[in-house]
């Protein structure tokens, strides 16, 4: 390896290591879309269990920013697709399967629609759950289970039609 080589190797970790711009190339995304599907699925083998967190754990865990990022894209993507009654459905499953407070999931429910969620910005969602950004990434997660169990034929991977394309 070339002495130039080294040095730029070198400045790229120190600029890694100091810099707090979240990685969101479209690998990163990708990385992240796909451990998220995979716990959904998980998920979808036992609903009972709710969710896990896999995504946000671990050795190599997936940047909030992107797990927002991709929460987000499919539950707004979704939202072009899909029926209010399915939006209700989603809901209602997620409700019915792990006892969440059906209220406490319509605060993310916005995103899909739901008639009944309000209208709120994302801070003021989030704010509800006691400015909890993971509480309220979990209940994106579920909304997205949700879909997958109602819409999406407990295919997680029908999530992917709405991944973020560059």
């Amino acid at each position: 390896m070339g002495r130039n080589s080294q040095r730029r190797r070198g400045a790229q970790a120190t600029r890694v290591g100091h810099n707090v711009t979240p990685d969101l190339s479209e690998i990163s995304r990708a990385r992240t879309a796909k451990r998220l599907r995979a716990d959904i699925a998980s998920w979808m083998r036992n609903p009972s269990q709710g969710p896990g967190a896999s995504f946000m754990e671990g050795e190599h865990p997936s940047d909030p920013t992107a797990v927002w990022a991709i929460l987000m894209g499919w539950l707004v993507g979704a939202r072009e697709q899909i029926t209010e009654e399915q939006a209700r459905d989603a809901v209602r499953w997620v409700s019915d399967s792990l006892g969440i407070q059906h209220d406490d999931l319509l605060q993310a429910a916005g995103f899909i629609g739901h008639p009944d969620a309000p209208d709120v910005t994302l801070n003021e969602a989030v704010e509800r759950y006691g400015d909890d950004p993971m509480l309220f990434t979990v209940y994106m997660v579920m909304l997205c289970g949700g879909l997958v169990a109602t819409v999406g034929d407990a295919d997680p991977d029908w999530l992917k039609q709405f991944d973020l394309t560059v």
